[in-house]
């Protein structure tokens, strides 16, 4: 049985001298990825990439919330009405909501309005199409679980959630789940979760090429093989376990 990488962006620049090596790696030891996009132009390289592994390669489409400031609305919307048409989509994402990059908007508060605004318009579009978020919360956390329970998301990834135990605990009994990364061993949270909460809260990823398990060097798929084994020694359970719940949760999410 070989494990899920629930959230990476395998059209990264950084991956363009050797992806096909890349992904050909991540085949040995995975047994699929599912690949985000962030704007009109990576959602197209998205959809690109996974028709070439139609079987390995699976598709999420949405607006970064970093992105919002640098779009018009019109341009949001165009954006929307296409993902709408796609058919083969595992998730809407990578969307949330990020307020460092709307403070580097330098305009603060309109940036967090406009990021609240689409973030609620690709919820909606989630529950449209039958759909999980695939979520992003950076100085949000409490605002983006609000808003996917207000919004009554169906399905819910809280990919890079940073937030108190007690409030991870209040998303795992709303069946959100959270993602456990390659940087596990320097995320304290991670560790902090998975000391209070039950495997059937977590799913796995990578968020390739960034959160590696060596801060500052590129990341992969294949290093959920790492992910793994961190998750199984703080958990006292097999490696085995590890996959076999966490594919569950994938299966359930994603339908794959």
């Amino acid at each position: 049985m070989k494990p899920f990488d629930a959230h990476c962006h395998l059209y990264d620049e950084r991956f363009d001298e050797d992806r096909i090596k890349v992904i050909e790696k991540a085949k040995k030891v995975l047994s699929g990825v599912v690949v985000v996009g962030e704007d009109p132009e990576s959602n197209r390289k998205v959809l690109e990439l996974c028709k070439k592994y139609p079987e390995f390669l699976f598709p999420g489409l949405a607006i970064h919330p970093a992105k919002v400031h640098l779009l018009t609305d019109k341009e949001i919307d165009a954006e929307i009405s296409f993902i709408r048409k796609q058919k083969n989509l595992v998730c809407i994402g990578e969307c949330g909501l990020d307020y460092m990059w709307a403070k580097k908007s330098g305009n603060y508060e309109e940036t967090k309005k406009r990021q609240q605004e689409t973030f609620k318009k690709l919820i909606d579009l989630a529950n449209d199409m039958n759909l999980p978020v695939n979520t992003h919360s950076r100085w949000a956390s409490p605002v983006v679980v609000k808003m996917l329970k207000e919004s009554k998301a169906k399905k819910v990834i809280l990919h890079g959630f940073v937030a108190t135990v007690s409030e991870a605990k209040e998303a795992a009994k709303l069946d959100y789940k959270i993602t456990i990364g390659t940087n596990i061993s320097h995320w304290t949270q991670t560790k902090d979760y998975l000391e209070n909460l039950p495997m059937e809260a977590f799913v796995l990823q990578t968020d390739s090429p960034a959160l590696g398990p060596v801060e500052g060097e590129r990341n992969e798929p294949s290093n959920i093989s790492l992910v793994v084994k961190e998750i199984a020694k703080i958990k006292k359970i097999p490696e085995e376990k590890v996959i076999e719940i966490t594919n569950k949760n994938v299966k359930e999410l994603f339908g794959i």
